[in-house]
């Protein structure tokens, strides 16, 4: 009970102290930009580890949804025998493979209205590849692939002089050449007798979004039968695509892929855009490490006025000395001040933050160039880095109390007498 009340009284001489009366609105007003100032750091620690979390996680979840775990492949040679490798990567990781997949990829230039654009070409089985990842969730209509698997069982039909193969075309290409689904693109198509190739035409199916500009605004896929024959590849491809069941893992599977696979080059998901997680984690830290000392100027405020609020307390603090008051006692009303605008300042910086966060989510005020792959700032809002973020800016409040509390518990009550009779 005697503890309570001695709490009770240092929360509310704590609270006492801090609220002005007439004789010191400048003092209020000096504590209220402390307390903001502890908020806008706490707000701003918090949007930019949100923007880096979510613009990670995000590129991340996209990766993983638009590109297999694990390539096994030789560029540009080639790999002979694709069903043989296939059944032999199948076999030896069962456990760890949801399937294996055979792919062309290869780079050529398509053509409309005489408009020329660089494009990257994709040769898939559909089929084959649903077992390494679903394209249905990027492909629209979500029957554009029917025709590529159509002309995987029916090879036949390409030779036909007036049949056009089937391709589905990234939404940004599509957008950039300005065509429509069922109009026709003409792709170049390298050949020994022309030195400028000739053009193959293929219809357009649906398109490709997957949110990645840099596939989207590039992309061109096909069936395998379709693009070894527009690139005079008979029966090669270029490799293999591998679905994971466990893709984290995919750095030790890929280890033992390369082992047992020494013939072909062997690459796993993380490492398809190295140089872009490794500037994400630069820019983290220089990013946190900047933000970090706008708190940090924050807690100085709090303590530059706990300071003032020391010297304008000199009366206060001598009579309740003379009333009996410990030091501990003393320290603990100006540790609470800082506690208490450090918990204010916090509790400002987790609602600023959120309100923040929803509107750059919302308006989108930051347009993305197309070197950070997504078109949109993404937000995460993780529970760990709104509340840890506060409870470093409440931690640094407390701590910036403790030097004036000191001093506070220090002071000659007799100075403060002095002042009074003055």
């Amino acid at each position: 009970m005697a503890k309570r009340m001695k709490r009770n009284f240092s929360n509310f001489m704590a609270l006492r102290l801090l609220i002005s009366n007439r004789q010191d609105n400048f003092f209020s007003f000096i504590s209220l930009l402390s307390v903001m100032g502890i908020a806008i750091g706490v707000a701003a620690m918090i949007v930019v580890l949100s923007v880096i979390d979510g613009f990670e996680t995000e590129l991340r979840n996209r990766f993983l949804a638009a590109n297999s775990h694990v390539l096994i492949f030789r560029f540009p040679s080639g790999m002979t025998e694709p069903q043989k490798w296939q059944d032999d990567v199948e076999a030896k990781f069962a456990k760890d493979v949801t399937g294996v997949s055979p792919f062309i990829h290869m780079e050529s230039m398509a053509r409309y209205k005489g408009a020329m654009h660089q494009v990257l070409v994709r040769g898939i089985s559909p089929s084959k590849r649903a077992k390494v990842q679903d394209l249905n969730k990027f492909v629209r209509p979500l029957t554009a692939l029917t025709p590529l698997d159509e002309e995987i069982l029916n090879p036949e039909h390409l030779a036909t002089p007036d049949f056009e193969p089937s391709v589905v075309l990234g939404v940004g290409l599509l957008k950039t050449l300005g065509l429509k689904e069922g109009e026709t693109i003409e792709l170049l198509s390298p050949t020994s007798e022309d030195p400028f190739g000739a053009l193959s035409k293929f219809k357009i199916a649906g398109t490709y979004d997957s949110g990645l500009a840099h596939y989207d605004n590039k992309l061109v896929l096909m069936s395998i039968p379709a693009a070894q024959r527009l690139f005079h590849m008979e029966d090669l491809v270029t490799g293999l695509e591998v679905g994971l069941k466990a893709p984290w893992n995919s750095k030790e599977i890929s280890a033992k892929m390369a082992e047992d696979f020494p013939y072909f080059s062997v690459k796993e998901w993380q490492d398809y855009n190295r140089n872009m997680y490794d500037a994400i984690e630069l820019e983290r830290s220089v990013i946190g490490l900047l933000v970090a000392i706008v708190a940090l100027v924050g807690g100085f405020n709090i303590l530059t006025t706990l300071v003032i609020s020391v010297v304008q307390r000199q009366k206060a603090i001598s009579v309740l000395k003379s009333l009996g008051a410990k030091n501990r006692q003393i320290v603990n009303i100006f540790v609470r001040q800082g506690a208490l605008m450090g918990g204010v300042g916090a509790i400002g910086g987790l609602g600023l933050a959120f309100i923040v966060s929803l509107a750059i989510e919302r308006y989108q005020f930051v347009k993305l160039p197309e070197i950070y792959l997504l078109a949109k700032l993404p937000m995460n809002y993780d529970a760990k880095v709104y509340f840890g973020t506060a409870l470093g800016g409440f931690l640094i409040s407390i701590f910036a109390g403790i030097y004036p509390a000191i001093v506070a518990s220090k002071m000659d009550p007799s100075q403060g007498f002095k002042s009074l009779e003055s």
